[in-house]
């Protein structure tokens, strides 16, 4: 097997793993969404009366709570992560202490007004103090999907787009040398059938 033969393979299933790993990646996406889509229902159904949970209820408060970083990685192949930003406060909800109980134990008037703020922007606040699980459990399951299904689907879909552009290449270079070796073969024959015919 030439050199270049044995590289078309390596490439070739280098992106059937990477095709694996897509494929998985987007059956997670689908069933992260299910689950966003069935806890938020969940949550109107059995919510108070006239208490509808979905975009009707967004305002001036919403801020982007996380950030897209784009890198370029081994061979220049794009790398996309997800990360908080210095104001997400999206995981205050989790926590079990309290603005007070940080008060008292701290007496730091910044670190109230920095729980307080992250209380006011932490979107599951804006549907009220007793927010449902349902609604908490579509918002974990959100992160989720924003912070790690769906970068390293964009990255996995980045590298095979550059094992495919790697793969035509490497395919090129095998017919340019097959052609040059054919021409050099012929011409070798030429000289030969010459030379016999010649009487050498």
């Amino acid at each position: 097997m030439s050199s270049d033969q044995q590289h078309i393979d390596q490439l070739l299933e280098r992106y059937l793993t990477l095709l694996n790993e897509y494929t998985q990646l987007r059956t997670q996406l689908s069933t992260f969404q299910a689950d966003v889509y069935h806890s938020i229902a969940r949550a109107n159904f059995s919510g108070e009366r006239g208490m509808r949970y979905g975009q009707d209820q967004y305002d001036e408060r919403m801020r982007a709570s996380r950030r897209v970083t784009i890198t370029n990685g081994e061979d220049a192949i794009p790398r996309v992560t997800v990360a908080r930003t210095s104001e997400d406060t999206t995981t205050v909800s989790e926590e079990s202490t309290t603005v007070e109980e940080v008060h008292e134990d701290t007496g730091d008037e910044d670190t109230e007004e920095k729980e307080r703020k992250a209380r006011n922007d932490d979107p599951l606040r804006w549907f009220g103090i007793l927010t449902p699980m349902p609604l908490r459990d579509a918002q974990r399951q959100s992160i989720k999907v924003v912070e790690g299904v769906v970068p390293r689907l964009v990255s996995v879909n980045a590298e095979m787009q550059h094992v495919e552009i790697e793969v035509r290449r490497a395919r090129k270079r095998r017919a340019k040398a097959s052609a040059k070796s054919k021409g050099t073969d012929e011409g070798a024959a030429v000289i030969m059938g010459q030379e016999v015919k010649a009487g050498v």
